[in-house]
């Protein structure tokens, strides 16, 4: 989402990621992979008015022919209860210029802030890169919740980008049976990686059958070689932190807008 004070685009120095962006883009059969995420704290004692008055104002998005397709997250775990975590995926940089347009013409700014937007105390905007070629995330499965690991990057780990690979590789070869998707940061620091992980309940998180350690072992021949992937997977970060997050349908958009 939008708010006016925030809509001012700034160029990006891609020279600091660890994925290229414009490598990405290069050539015209790549999907776009571009992510548009707002995380908005909200008074907590005026949450019902709030979701109230987003699912208003998101109904009226759409009836004004937003092309973007909200998802809105709330955190499950960790500190910020009062959180609502609002993505759109997938576009291309030049796709906003047409949005930004769009905004102003719909005026739907004013109904942003006589609405939902009076009740929100601290926005972050943020922009982000999913690394399509190495993520495979079931289009086909609803998920309620999904996993996310932050890894903190050290400063040296340019290559980051052949662990995850291998270790995409290895998930496809062993045809593991789950959602995953790998991001990085566009704005900020663009220091943090980012695994997701798609469930549809608490009881996919502790799903039957062999582990992914088991079939990567069978697969490989040896834990030694398994080790061996994800040592060099841990030589690129410093640390990670794990927190879940809940899909909310009632405050996104139709998936089939």
């Amino acid at each position: 989402m939008y708010k006016q004070s925030l809509m001012k685009l700034a160029i990006i120095a891609f020279a600091i990621l660890l994925f290229n962006p414009l490598t990405v883009f290069a050539a015209e059969e790549k999907p776009p992979a571009l992510v548009n995420m707002w995380v908005m704290d909200v008074d907590p004692d005026n949450w019902e008015k709030f979701e109230k008055g987003f699912k208003e104002h998101i109904k009226d998005r759409v009836k004004a022919g937003d092309k973007f397709n909200w998802q809105v997250y709330v955190p499950h775990t960790g500190s910020h209860l009062n959180s609502y975590i609002i993505r759109a995926c997938c576009f291309k940089w030049a796709d906003l210029d047409d949005y930004g347009k769009w905004i102003n013409d719909s005026n739907i700014m004013e109904d942003w802030d006589k609405g939902p937007g009076q009740y929100v105390e601290k926005y972050h905007h943020q922009y982000s890169w999913i690394d399509m070629e190495n993520s495979h995330w079931k289009d086909d499965v609803m998920h309620k919740y999904v996993g996310v690991t932050k890894y903190y990057l050290k400063p040296d780990a340019k290559d980051v980008d052949k662990s995850v690979k291998e270790i995409s590789d290895l998930a496809k070869a062993i045809k593991w049976d789950m959602s995953w998707s790998w991001e990085v940061d566009v704005t900020g620091k663009g220091d943090n990686l980012y695994a997701a992980f798609g469930f549809e309940n608490f009881a996919a998180m502790d799903p039957p059958g062999p582990s992914f350690s088991e079939l990567a072992e069978k697969h490989l021949g040896s834990k030694e070689k398994v080790d061996e992937i994800f040592d060099r997977f841990a030589e690129k970060y410093k640390g990670t932190h794990y927190e879940i997050y809940r899909h909310r349908p009632d405050l996104s958009m139709p998936s089939d807008k």
